[in-house]
């Protein structure tokens, strides 16, 4: 009976540690916890220069990333490609700038954003897609009423009957054999979404490294080898579907490079983004693109990197570190707390211990 009641202290005791390494540590995150308020952050195409909008919490400070303050209307007006509408209600637009024409139509289409975050590739994923037609007869996408799920074969799946379509997958079967590629699948990445101008389909990674675009065109299958360089070993694919349709989406390889992937007279040509390498398992991306410019954010531990791109070629202007704020609880759980349990994992929707 001691014996049984010894154990059941030591169960008790192990199972309060448990709580105490995770609730307490969890209390001081919560009571320490500071945002961390990093300025708006874009390339003026005007003064060739970051141009930085923060807030004191009680009004907005604009200055560039020298350090000269700018009044909110300075600040409007060497920003034209974003305030472009306002500049335009007031008459104040510019026609060109650097001798380069404004066509408000191609502004229009030129402009992008685009977000990469780990929870991506770290989130739980159902793998059945839906493949819409990419020249559909109407305006508009329509669900096409099945999905597929690619793995060891490829097979649609009827949404109503929860049955295979046999003759569908065998068709889409047959092409991706005929293409060249390897089951089984290692990854296909696309966008789901119907609120989207059109679509490309996905681009997925075979058992053989090779990434292949797969979409269907006027209900028959379209696959297509993007026969990428040696060098390139694809990691992830993010479509994006953008107006102009210069390219399919961003890529990352596992180098830590980003690329878009440029469509081209039935080639696919991956042009880098001269910035330095990602992590894609921990940093985030965020690129905001213009006609002209591209103000691309990579966020790591150490804070925001920030580069201005030429929007044509992609090739780095300027930069800017801005460095991460410094958090309280990381200073605390140095001394306090050198072992912690927690349940979330800011990269990743999984819930799981983690012992830090």
């Amino acid at each position: 009976m001691f014996r049984y009641k010894k154990l059941v202290y030591i169960i008790i005791l192990l199972f309060v540690a448990l709580i105490a390494l995770w609730g307490i540590p969890e209390i001081v995150r919560t009571a320490t916890r500071t945002r961390s308020n990093y300025p708006f952050v874009y390339f003026s195409s005007i003064k060739k220069k970051f141009l930085l909008r923060e807030s004191n919490g009680q009004k907005s400070i604009f200055r560039d990333d020298e350090g000269e303050t700018l009044t909110e209307d300075e600040y409007d007006h060497a920003l034209p490609l974003l305030n472009f509408r306002q500049l335009t209600v007031n008459g104040e637009m510019p026609d060109s700038i650097d001798g380069i024409a404004i066509d408000p139509r191609e502004l229009r289409i030129k402009s992008m954003n685009f977000r990469y975050q780990p929870v991506e590739i770290h989130t739980p994923q159902t793998e059945l897609y839906i493949m819409y037609e990419s020249l559909p007869k109407k305006a508009k996408l329509e669900s096409p009423g099945d999905v597929f799920r690619l793995d060891n074969k490829i097979e649609f799946i009827d949404d109503e009957t929860n049955t295979v379509n046999k003759e569908k997958s065998e068709i889409f079967q047959m092409a991706l054999k005929k293409a060249g590629y390897t089951f089984p699948a290692q990854w296909t990445c696309g966008n789901l979404s119907i609120r989207k101008p059109y679509d490309e389909g996905y681009f997925s990674l075979d058992d053989a490294g090779q990434l292949f675009h797969i979409k269907m065109v006027n209900g028959r299958p379209f696959v297509r080898n993007t026969a990428l360089d040696k060098n390139i070993e694809p990691a992830h694919f993010s479509m994006l579907e953008v107006a102009d349709k210069r390219f399919y989406g961003l890529l990352f390889d596992k180098k830590g490079f980003v690329y878009i992937l440029e469509e081209g007279g039935g080639k696919y040509n991956p042009l880098r983004l001269e910035i330095e390498p990602m992590n894609i398992d921990k940093d985030e991306l965020l690129i905001i693109g213009n006609m002209l410019y591209w103000t691309v954010t990579v966020q790591t531990s150490e804070g925001r990197h920030i580069y201005a791109l030429d929007a044509a070629t992609l090739q780095q202007l300027r930069t800017l570190l801005i460095e991460a704020p410094k958090n309280k609880f990381d200073v605390l759980r140095k001394i306090f707390f050198p072992v912690s349990l927690t349940f979330r994992k800011k990269t990743s929707d999984y819930i799981e211990p983690r012992l830090q």
